[in-house]
């Protein structure tokens, strides 16, 4: 009975011995951060489980805290930074009561986070080797890039870090040691730095946050040196050294001032550029200009490279091949070639033929004054030009070529010059003119402007301007000049030929009959003479033919 007795009052004695012990105070022993494979934590070493805690999170700014009652803390308040995005930084407060005293055994931990992550709150038993309660805030890894480590980055450029930030009436000044912590950059700012902040931003990169947050408030930054210093807007043109960098770019294939117009539209407010040339002849002065001096800030200078790599890259040649042929017209002359030809060509204008006769060269090419165009594939151009070749009143005037760079102007000129007799002054006094001698150009001007795309379908817009001798008139002879000109947008495939024909001039060819010797009397001679009168058509066919040339040496 004795031994029951002992028994029930040893039990007893252990009960409420641990009664005692599991009301014990539980002190904070440690808090740090951490990280696993896809989350981070912030994890909270205790004496004892005993622990009981209030969750506070607030959105301007974006926070979590933990109160927590009957906790023992020894040491003084602090805050540490973090780099585990989204949390910047961390701290350990023990409250004050209104009369500015600490309370006892309370303790508040804060998490000041750029925007409050999803996360849960996880409590651990001891283990064997830890005899520590832990108590973890857990909360997943953003798939973003992670921060850049300090000088780990270009120079002059900023992390590629994305941030989200909801801030209410916070202090700029806390803002921008925010932003610049979390990547840790190094940050030089004057006392000037003042005002507060409202913002709403949702994955923006850190250059487009102090561009918002920065410029509404008066202020600018530069990076130099790794270094942001941040400095209050004075003068817009005011710069500070560094702030602006100059690269000089040396183009390969397009000119400095094609380029120069989409550079321009990439640059910053405060960007400028000028296009010049690398090289300078006495004779001929400048050459063309192939090198851009490019100022901006640093942080501009990726997208200003992407413009000019896709623009200077190396573009096609064509050729451009012309044939300039005169026929004589006559209407009573019929020339035919093989009328299943016809299946190869594309008139772009209607044409006077009847398909069920064979191809007549006057039918295709007279027509009425109107100019007429046609596609022609190679085996329609080669029996056309032979069936020309066998007339005698055909002649190939010239056979120029020209190769030209993709969607560049070639320009073709053939023609000749004629001395004009034209009157100089008034007159002297015996009532006589002097007279002078002027040279006169005759021209047929071809202007191409070829463009091919990757089809190897070219482009073409073409001018054409035809002038010819029609003609005399007054007793010093003057020629009368006839023009015409036709402009036209046309497609071809590589290697096909453009026929222009509808260029016609008429021309009055006078031949004169006499009786010898009676047709040279003065008096009598219009009696022994005859005059015929005749007139002659005359047409001008351009044949151009583009071809792709291969750019690979």
């Amino acid at each position: 009975m004795r031994n029951k007795i002992y028994y029930l009052k040893l039990v007893l004695i252990m009960f409420t011995y641990s009664l005692l012990l599991g009301k014990e105070i539980p002190e904070l022993l440690d808090i740090y951060t951490t990280e696993k494979d896809e989350s981070y934590m912030l994890v909270l070493e205790f004496s004892n489980s005993n622990i009981e805690y209030l969750t506070t999170e607030t959105f301007a700014p974006p926070s979590l805290s933990l109160l927590f009652k009957k906790v023992k803390w020894d040491r003084k308040n602090f805050t540490n930074k973090s780099s585990q995005s989204p949390l910047y930084q961390y701290g350990v407060n023990i409250p004050r009561n209104n009369n500015q005293k600490e309370i006892e055994d309370q303790l508040q931990i804060k998490l000041s986070f750029t925007r409050v992550p999803k996360y849960e709150i996880v409590q651990n038993p001891p283990r064997r080797k830890n005899r520590n309660y832990k108590l973890k805030i857990v909360w997943e890894k953003s798939k973003q890039k992670k921060a850049i480590p300090k000088y780990m980055f270009p120079s002059n450029r900023l992390p590629e870090s994305r941030i989200s930030l909801n801030f209410q009436g916070a202090k700029l000044m806390n803002v921008v040691r925010m932003l610049t912590s979390q990547d840790n950059l190094n940050l030089v700012v004057g006392d000037n730095l003042k005002g507060e902040v409202t913002l709403n931003l949702n994955d923006v990169s850190l250059e487009t946050a102090l561009d918002a947050i920065l410029h509404v408030n008066n202020y600018e930054w530069f990076m130099q040196d790794n270094v942001i210093v941040v400095q209050p807007i004075k003068n817009p043109d005011q710069t500070m050294s560094g702030e602006l960098v100059t690269r000089i770019f040396r183009l390969n294939y397009s000119s400095g001032l094609t380029v120069s117009a989409a550079v321009k539209e990439a640059l910053t407010p405060r960007g400028k550029l000028k296009a010049l040339s690398s090289s300078a002849s006495p004779d001929s002065g400048l050459g063309d200009k192939d090198i851009l001096m490019v100022t901006d800030l640093p942080t501009n200078f990726d997208l200003i490279e992407g413009v000019i790599r896709t623009i200077d890259i190396e573009s096609e040649q064509i050729n451009i091949a012309v044939k300039f042929i005169e026929t004589t017209l006559k209407h009573n002359e019929t020339i035919g070639i093989n009328w299943n030809l016809r299946e190869s060509m594309s008139l772009i204008d209607n044409v006077k033929a009847d398909s069920s006769k064979v191809l007549n060269v006057a039918d295709l090419l007279v027509g009425d004054q109107a100019l007429n165009f046609a596609t022609l594939s190679a085996p329609v151009v080669s029996a056309m030009l032979d069936l020309l070749a066998n007339d005698g009143d055909t002649k190939l005037l010239q056979e120029p070529q020209v190769t030209t760079m993709n969607n560049s102007l070639a320009n073709i000129v053939v023609g000749t010059r004629i001395p004009v007799l034209v009157p100089q002054g008034r007159g002297s006094v015996f009532g006589t003119n002097p007279y002078t001698y002027e040279e006169q150009n005759i021209n047929v001007s071809l202007d191409v402007l070829p463009r091919v795309n990757r089809q190897k379908v070219i482009s073409m817009k073409i001018d054409a301007i035809v002038e010819s001798i029609i003609g005399y008139v007054g007793s010093e002879q003057r020629p009368m000049v006839s023009t015409r000109s036709t402009s036209t947008n046309v497609r071809v495939k590589n290697g096909e030929t453009l026929l222009i024909g509808g260029l016609i001039f008429d021309t009055d060819n006078e031949d004169v009959s006499k009786v010898p010797f009676l047709g040279d009397i003065p008096l009598i001679k219009n009696l022994f003479n005859y005059t015929n009168t005749t007139r002659e058509q005359r047409e001008l066919l351009i044949f151009i033919t583009p071809t792709v040339v291969s750019s690979s040496i």
